[in-house]
């Protein structure tokens, strides 16, 4: 059994005056007692909640008598997984300072500083007492209440000042079983590149384009303009989250159009097992920067997890194989492949065949997943495998390969 967890944000409506002051008073409290756990904790080298909370409890207690003890409790929580993440980014060499620094607050909650009233509203236990607060539920926190996902009771709230509302972040659970093989012989091989990922579906090929690269380019260009216009600052709050959303908004419809296609040929998917330091892999050759960027910046393995975290969420199964030479050996006759008359084209020197650089990906690594003597593609002289490209407006909006296939034809 695997155990998946998923953070939806709700909004609250927009909060009266009364409410709005309580929270932000609240945050202000909250606040001030995570960066003191954090220096204390840093400075003495304690990193555990059962720690600081030994140390400073009661000092804090006598400190803020109107604040309900359970913030205590939580803020403690807080300031340890703050501590702890800084010493692993410091150990990897890529924390930005000497010290962890408080810069954005989330109130935690636990079971006992807040109750739900139905699934429209929840009440929050604050320095003021007990006060009511009616959400605003958007369609993906009815899907998962209404799927099967168990809400856990510990929620954060985060407040929205510009509009005067709450930002409540629910976290959801769910376990899973996924240890299922499904059809053996039945399988969807996906490869991902930089700039589409290749899809093979029994004789018929996908080649989802989904422009990342036009993206970086596009993105990394406006930085250099916007950066010497308004400075550093307002390029990382503003640039760097809009295309960080739109390539994420990418993966997930990548992932689950592959997952749906899957589940509805209870077919296993196989990918390749990229390593941690893909990347760093790619460009060990390359002396261009901006081609260098662009590798970085591709997110290979974050279209894998996406993939991963979609079977696991609907139970298809997801099979990994060796990534070595799957684009430059022949599916058929496992000679080393040549250059072709056209860019990404590859021939083989001993059998004829010439086929595009994803289509042999995705052949080679059905091959290896099914681990069968007999070709997983046209032999040379049979008729070719059926293919074709898709832009994103061809498939972004569809629940279906088959489907949409045939819609854009």
């Amino acid at each position: 059994m695997t155990l998946l967890t998923r953070t939806i944000v709700v909004p609250s409506v927009e909060l009266t005056k009364r409410k709005y002051e309580a929270f932000k008073e609240l945050e202000e409290i909250y606040g001030k007692l995570v960066e003191e756990l954090v220096d204390y904790g840093f400075s003495h080298r304690i990193k555990s909640f059962t720690g600081l909370k030994k140390h400073k409890y009661h000092e804090l207690r006598g400190r803020y008598p109107q604040l309900p003890s359970h913030y205590i409790h939580t803020a403690c929580q807080d300031a340890s997984t703050r501590i702890t993440s800084f010493l692993e980014l410091k150990k990897a060499g890529l924390a930005k300072s000497e010290k962890p620094v408080v810069k954005k607050i989330s109130v935690w909650l636990d079971d006992h500083l807040w109750k739900p009233l139905g699934h429209t509203a929840i009440k929050v236990f604050t320095h003021r007492g007990w006060i009511n607060i009616e959400l605003q539920p958007h369609k993906q926190y009815w899907e998962y209440v209404n799927n099967g996902w168990k809400l856990r009771t510990q929620p954060k709230l985060k407040i929205d000042h510009r509009r005067y509302r709450l930002l409540v972040h629910f976290i959801f659970e769910k376990s899973v079983d996924v240890t299922g093989t499904g059809n053996a012989r039945q399988v969807v091989s996906v490869d991902i590149n930089e700039n589409n990922v290749t899809v093979k579906v029994q004789d018929k090929v996908f080649i989802l384009q989904t422009d990342i690269k036009k993206l970086t380019v596009g993105y990394e260009s406006y930085r250099e303009v916007i950066q010497s216009i308004k400075g550093n600052r307002y390029v990382k709050r503003a640039i760097h989250g809009r295309e960080r959303r739109r390539k994420r908004d990418i993966r997930c419809k990548v992932a689950s159009i592959i997952v749906n296609t899957a589940k509805q040929l209870s077919a296993t998917i196989v990918v390749e097992n990229l390593p941690k330091q893909a990347p760093k892999n790619m460009i060990s050759d390359v002396k261009d920067e901006k081609l260098r960027h662009r590798i970085y910046q591709a997110g290979f393995r974050g279209v894998l997890r996406a993939i991963e975290e979609k079977c696991a969420e609907r139970g298809v199964p997801l099979v990994k194989v060796d990534p070595r030479n799957t684009s430059s050996t022949c599916p058929f006759c496992n000679s080393k492949l040549m250059r072709g008359i056209a860019p990404r084209q590859l021939k083989c020197p001993k059998c004829r065949v010439e086929m595009g650089r994803d289509v042999i990906a995705v052949l080679n690594i059905e091959r290896r997943a099914l681990k069968g003597p007999v070709p997983l593609g046209p032999m040379p002289g049979e008729p070719a495998l059926e293919v074709a490209v898709l832009p994103m407006k061809g498939w972004a909006r569809r629940k279906s390969l088959d489907v949409t296939m045939n819609e854009y034809k």
